[in-house]
């Protein structure tokens, strides 16, 4: 809203005179206060005469050190709005989506240059970038190798396919760089891309993968970097996301030293995200006893984290574009729509304090084919949304406005299976916890302190089911009182 008057020469020397002084102020301003935005008077506002000038425009509570919120969900196939998870994509509140993009859509058989690709199904796979389509952020996963490239669709490439490779990678993102030229219908801008799902798996009959070539995972990166850089200088050169986890030693797939292998190769120089996925089913990978400590996605970051930095020197931002929980229960393992969605709110918070630039939940719907109900929607004809679905869009609603402070000790908690994290809200004036006492089943209660004067307690799924007040223990201290049990709370401070 602006306020317009009628202004002469003394008029407007003193209005510019206070939009410069409110400009300083601006610069000066601390988070966490009212902002106050001015804005220059155009050349046509600068006239004398009768002509118009606006006074700055004054916004309460904005907070320019936010970042893109790091919600994201795995679908598959096209994002077409005709799509019937297509609505439920939008309304859940993602800011992100994964999506695979197969090479051999679009090149099935080996095209001499100049190259002619069949776009059709990777430009529907990406619609959802449009800005008449959602204008959502998109991470591409590049799979799939036609057959003559590849022994198998997730394997190694050969040799003499590696420049195939890199010319469809160039190609490709160029035609998703936005600049107008070539450009994929409606230009839509995708900038993530990341380089095969889960390549740390090894060789079994029927699924090659890189596991036990780290060094050619390595080789692959190095001829692609300058091809994607050269293709569009903001795009981003995301590592597969390594399962690293279920290892062959434990009996599963995946080699335990393929990060190492590629790192050792010099791979580090070759890409700009570092990428990994998380299942609260291996967490005692991590944490140390299955069950009873969190889910171990902050653990496991921490990890891959300080393997890169402090072994290999390679500092890159994280991102985790795989993690979720099924709604249904297995012989061994008992689950429902309620224990799923507090896995919502543990390995989006587990993120923000793991320092993500973005999570991905898999999947948005769930995925049939012999794989447990992951979704936060069904699959049925006329999609049915979870529990989990409303979670999902309740925490983007909760979080996208804070910044992550710290978790708190055991000091603090008073209780070694509580998780307790700390977030600060400038936009909305307050001081946000997300608390829960593990094992993620329990049904235990334990008391948690805080020091505001008054707190209001929210549930997992937005509705408020409390407010306490220093003293309501009888004791007036500066703290309030709070239960806290297996289903993840927010607890709210005002500033």
């Amino acid at each position: 809203m602006s306020f317009c008057l009628k202004t002469g020469w003394k008029q407007l020397a003193s209005l510019i005179s206070v939009v410069a002084l409110l400009s300083l102020l601006t610069a000066m301003w601390p988070n966490g206060e009212t902002a106050v935005f001015a804005t220059t008077p155009s050349q046509s506002e600068l006239s004398i005469g009768t002509n118009q000038t606006y006074l700055p425009i004054l916004m309460n509570r904005y907070d320019t050190t936010l970042g893109t919120p790091i919600f994201g969900v795995q679908t598959y196939g096209n994002t077409l709005p005709s799509n019937k998870y297509f609505e439920h994509m939008i309304d859940s509140g993602t800011t992100w989506v994964r999506v695979p993009v197969m090479w051999r859509s679009a090149e099935p058989e080996r095209l001499d240059p100049p190259k002619q690709y069949n776009w059709s199904s990777i430009d529907n796979a990406l619609s959802a970038a449009r800005a008449d389509r959602g204008n959502l952020k998109i991470v591409a996963t590049i799979t799939h190798a036609p057959e003559w490239a590849a022994p198998g669709i997730k394997a190694p490439i050969y040799d003499h396919a590696l420049d195939d490779f890199v010319m469809f990678v160039e190609a490709l993102v160029r035609r998703y760089n936005g600049d107008g030229i070539d450009d994929a219908p409606g230009s839509p801008v995708v900038t993530h891309w990341e380089f095969y799902n889960e390549p740390d798996a090894g060789e079994r009959p029927g699924d090659l993968r890189w596991g036990e070539s780290g060094d050619q995972y390595a080789n692959m990166l190095a001829a692609v970097y300058p091809a994607v850089k050269a293709a569009n200088p903001q795009a981003q050169v995301v590592f597969g996301g390594l399962a690293y986890d279920w290892f062959q030693d434990q009996g599963g797939p995946f080699v335990r030293e393929f990060l190492d292998d590629v790192l050792a190769a010099g791979g580090g120089n070759y890409f700009d995200i570092m990428n990994f996925h998380s299942y609260p089913a291996f967490s005692s990978n991590w944490t140390g006893q299955m069950g009873t400590n969190g889910p171990g996605l902050l653990e496991k970051a921490n990890f891959i984290r300080n393997k890169m930095e402090n072994e290999y020197g390679v500092f890159k931002p994280m991102i985790n574009t795989e993690a979720g929980w099924r709604s249904n229960s297995t012989p061994t393992s008992p689950s429902n729509e309620d224990i799923q969605a507090r896995y919502v709110v543990q390995l989006f918070a587990q993120s923000y304090a793991a320092n993500l630039d973005l999570m991905i939940w898999w999947m948005l719907y769930d995925p049939g084919g012999g794989y447990q109900d992951y979704g936060l929607v069904t699959r049925d004809d006329e999609p049915v949304r979870k529990l989990s679905f409303t979670v999902y869009q309740n925490m983007v609603e909760e979080m996208s406005t804070t910044h992550f402070t710290r978790r708190l000790p055991l000091a603090e908690t008073g209780h070694e299976r509580m998780e307790v994290y700390q977030f600060n809200d400038w936009v909305k004036q307050r001081t946000l916890y997300v608390a829960w006492l593990n094992p993620v089943n329990g049904n235990q209660t334990q008391p948690l302190q805080l020091p505001t004067a008054v707190a209001t307690i929210k549930s997992m799924e937005g509705n408020v089911i409390g407010v306490v007040a220093d003293g309501d223990d009888g004791i007036i201290d500066g703290y309030v009182t709070i239960d806290v049990g297996s289903r993840p709370i927010y607890i709210e401070a005002n500033h």
